[in-house]
């Protein structure tokens, strides 16, 4: 089992990625600390890829956007792309945008980048994303306060950085947030609903299947100087995949006694795709296939119209009125928000219901449903025993003992050509695209 971890070929990628971000990490600080005079508060690293481009009401733009309105002007933008594809919206749009705390730390595209095989992930996409980001963190100023990882399609409400500096001793500021996994074992459209007595948004409760990678903002000193890293989880990850280490990693600050500020009076953080976000471009929630297309999804009008057209007898479309904070003007700059959608679910409630909490069950059940979701359930309620994600002197020791592991760094090829520019991270306060980038683009 252990032999084969170390073999494959993600783990051999690990010792790539460290190699060259220590050689060049020196530089980079370096630079920085000579290109500005303002010391950076919040360092942002945002995981980017082709798909995130598009109009400037998407993606990667409005999230960078989103951050140009915060109140703190102290923050800086550190984008990574890994993928199989060219990423040709990056240099228009960051010229666009025209901020100089906006750099590109790396772009590493190639066939051995491919994200997915058909509709499936590629196993080990998300290790190498993980072990890209590690570094990418270790970029950001030596005067960074906090660091948030991020993925390029999310965004943050305006009142995000003015929270934070209300939190100077916290280790961990928690977000609750907006989220197409918000009660994922309530029913079907209506779990999205405005309720007394329920929450906002989403809760972060710091654990799997109940946090999100871009909904907690970490110390960036306490994570540097203890040598954390997502590279690092994989033996104390109860066997959860790379794609998961997000979750991993939440529970395993707060095992490690990492102090926690949860902001639970505000929803700051919208992971996409959301059906608020949704209702904010007048699309359509599709959940009637919430467990089979990852959470739901955003549609046109026209598109549910066709869905509704074609199977009359299965699906129906309800409205509902989104739960929030009252504040979604946060995440848009304007004042009219609204907080109205229209839903598409199956017509057999009862039937899709207990799909989705057979599905996601006891392990992704928030607090608040536990005691419904464990009577509708009965005997295939089964309590989450998370006692295998270790703290953090359990996995130093693992590793201590862990020889092979030692040894796996010795059988790692050597790193990666310099010179070789299609795939050495490039680092640059403004974005100039390489000169062979309109040829390679040709191909």
């Amino acid at each position: 089992m252990l032999a084969s971890r170390f073999v494959s070929p993600w783990a051999c990628l690990t010792w790539m990625f460290a190699v060259v971000a220590v050689a060049y990490t020196q530089h980079v600080l370096g630079y920085q600390a000579a290109a500005s005079n303002t010391p950076v508060d919040i360092c942002v690293v945002i995981r980017a890829y082709w798909g995130h481009g598009g109009a400037s009401q998407q993606g990667l733009h409005k999230l960078i956007t989103s951050l140009q309105r915060q109140n703190n002007p102290r923050w800086e933008a550190v984008i990574m792309v890994l993928d199989s594809r060219p990423f040709p919206d990056l240099p228009h749009m960051l010229q666009q945008l025209d901020d100089d705390r906006v750099w590109v730390f790396a772009e590493w595209i190639g066939p051995e980048f491919a994200a997915r095989s058909g509709s499936q992930w590629v196993p080990t996409y998300h290790s190498m994303l993980y072990n890209l980001t590690d570094e990418a963190v270790r970029a950001c100023p030596r005067s960074t306060k906090w660091v948030i990882m991020t993925n390029g399609d999310n965004e943050y409400s305006s009142m995000l950085f003015d929270e934070l500096s209300q939190h100077a001793v916290a280790d961990v500021v928690a977000l609750d947030y907006y989220s197409r996994y918000q009660r994922p074992t309530a029913k079907p459209c209506e779990r999205f609903a405005a309720e007394p007595g329920k929450p906002a948004c989403k809760q972060n409760l710091l654990r799997w299947c109940h946090t999100d990678l871009g909904a907690n903002v970490l110390s960036w000193p306490r994570f540097i100087q203890e040598g954390k890293r997502f590279s690092q989880l994989a033996p104390i990850a109860c066997g959860l995949s790379a794609e998961h280490f997000d979750g991993v990693l939440a529970h395993h600050l707060v095992d490690s006694n990492w102090s926690v500020h949860h902001v639970t009076n505000s929803c700051l953080y919208d992971h996409s795709p959301s059906p608020q976000r949704c209702a904010r471009i007048g699309g359509v929630w599709d959940d009637a296939n919430n467990v089979w297309e990852g959470g739901g999804s955003c549609i046109t009008q026209q598109e549910a119209a066709q869905k509704l057209l074609e199977d009359p007898s299965g699906l129906e479309q309800i409205s509902i009125a989104l739960s929030n904070d009252g504040n979604l003007a946060s995440f848009t700059g304007v004042s009219a928000v609204p907080t109205d959608i229209s839903c598409l679910r199956q017509k057999n409630v009862a039937q899709q219901h207990a799909q989705m909490m057979d599905y996601f069950g006891p392990t992704c059940t928030p607090d608040i449903d536990t005691e419904y979701v464990k009577q509708m359930m009965g005997d295939r309620w089964r309590p989450v025993d998370w006692s295998c994600i270790g703290s953090a002197q359990q996995m130093l020791e693992q590793q201590k003992q862990d020889q092979q592991y030692q040894q796996s760094l010795f059988r790692a090829p050597p790193p990666p050509d310099l010179n070789d520019t299609t795939k050495k991270p490039s680092y640059r306060r403004r974005y100039e695209p390489p000169a062979d980038l309109k040829q390679r683009n040709e191909l």
